[in-house]
């Protein structure tokens, strides 16, 4: 799947595929599914990121991992490009990183990736 998003009047394509998982156990040292399924077991902030929705009870932070959306979403960009800056310059030189605007994507994505596809 490709998606592309605008922050800060740039353009990013998003992409998953078979390289996404290799890519963020590269990067991050992590398995890509137990981060997944591990963030999707706390249904109501992933039910809150899927409608976009801004308003958190600080009490469902408590297990929240707040960086799983920029793994996510800096490893759906090298997905699509595997020449990117590395994680941290990424994110530092961006301006923002408007979560309420990117999870509803990146969930979309998500769900697309966690899709069987029929193979002939």
């Amino acid at each position: 799947m490709r998606k592309s998003v605008i922050i800060s009047e740039k353009e990013y394509e998003l992409v998953t595929n078979a390289y996404t998982p290799i890519a963020y156990k590269s990067e991050f040292g992590k398995d890509f599914f137990q981060d997944l399924f591990g963030m999707i077991s706390n249904q109501n902030i992933m039910q809150m990121a899927e409608n976009g929705n801004n308003e958190v009870d600080i009490n469902m932070l408590a297990n929240f991992d707040m960086t799983f959306f920029n793994r996510l979403f800096w490893v759906f960009t090298k997905s699509g490009n595997p020449h990117i800056k590395p994680y941290e310059q990424f994110f530092m030189e961006m301006e923002e990183f408007p979560l309420q605007d990117i999870a509803p994507i990146l969930m979309e994505m998500i769900n697309d990736t966690m899709t069987s596809k029929k193979t002939r």
